[in-house]
């Protein structure tokens, strides 16, 4: 007799072909066993698909679907549509996770009646093979929402990743909420989904293991990326404003903005340092600044986009081409 999964594990594929067997092995091996894996190959060009038909042939929870190319979000939306378990996963196919990842994570909700749960994540390095816990300030327990959301918005005690997290499937379906196509989506994401929970369960161990590699988003930070992370917290203004909430998270948010802010100064840096190409860094510099202040502006008027577009974009070093400012602040 058929049963519906508990858990669906969503695993999207592209070019870790390195990595993937370790990370469906940590899955096969989980001390929880009623779950689902959605492996979506996102038209991965390297073996990574042949790894996953492996495991799809020997075990029967392992569900290939292959789709086009569409980038994370469209992989992670497109495993929301099909699955079928009352609580939803994600697992990014580089990371690999604790035996007990499922169990505590599925057991901190049925306990508590929490919509969501999250857990600590180790640092893992593949190539020799250590792991160090990222330092955390999160406590095992039971948040209220609201407690919970300053913390995530602010990237303080609970971080925004959306892969450390074991979230109701309701949350997405009764809301239509899912990762719009763009750098930095889980943050545009995880408070949306925080604010349709009731509550947040912690769970003190460090269960995942967050694969250290170079190409990762943030160690590849590029003005493309700094502009989505802009879009990002902007998103967030938007959304709470746009429901009468932003008062409740205000001060969450501009200190989001605020950090968000400064780090954005070391990649420009950095990148224009990487290209040896200074002829934009005090645009940059000075856009960054703009943007920020244009974020926290208490001028700022709703978007009727679900991300909204910053007013000023950074321009990669490197490109000969002289581009000039075509917008101004929309107030």
């Amino acid at each position: 007799m058929s049963t519906t999964p508990k858990i669906s594990v969503i695993v999207p594929i592209y070019k870790v072909e390195k990595f993937l067997r370790r990370c469906l092995k940590s899955l096969q091996l989980q001390s929880f066993h009623n779950f689902e894996v959605l492996m979506i190959n996102d038209e991965s060009p390297d073996n990574s698909v042949k790894i996953a038909e492996e495991f799809s042939k020997k075990d029967k929870r392992f569900i290939l679907y292959n789709k086009k190319n569409g980038g994370l979000s469209d992989a992670r939306n497109y495993g929301i549509e099909r699955a079928r378990g009352e609580f939803i996963s994600f697992i990014d196919s580089d990371d690999h996770v604790h035996k007990d990842f499922l169990k505590d994570l599925y057991l901190c909700c049925v306990k508590n009646n929490a919509d969501m749960a999250y857990c600590k994540f180790m640092y893992s390095y593949f190539n020799t093979g250590l792991k160090f816990p990222r330092p955390s300030k999160a406590r095992s327990g039971v948040v209220k929402k609201e407690a919970a959301l300053r913390n995530l918005i602010r990237d303080d005690v609970y971080q925004s990743y959306a892969w450390n997290k074991l979230y109701r499937r309701s949350l997405f379906t009764d809301s239509g909420i899912r990762y719009p196509y763009m750098y930095f989506e889980d943050v545009a994401t995880s408070s949306r989904l925080l604010y349709q929970a009731n509550k947040l369960a912690v769970c003190g161990k460090h269960l995942y293991y967050y694969e250290k590699r170079f190409g990762s988003i943030v160690g590849t930070m590029n003005c493309e990326k700094i502009n989505d992370y802009w879009r990002s917290v902007l998103s967030d203004r938007n959304y709470f404003q746009s429901i009468g909430e932003y008062k409740t998270y205000q001060d969450a948010i501009l200190r989001l903005a605020k950090k968000v802010r400064y780090v954005n100064v070391y990649s420009i840096v950095r990148q224009h340092l990487l290209h040896m190409d200074f002829r934009k860094i005090k645009y940059n510099l000075d856009t960054n600044k703009e943007i920020y202040e244009f974020i926290v502006s208490d001028r700022y008027q709703v978007s009727e986009e679900s991300v909204p577009e910053i007013p000023y974009k950074l321009l990669q070093p490197g490109h000969k081409k002289k581009e000039k400012r075509d917008k101004k602040f929309p107030f």
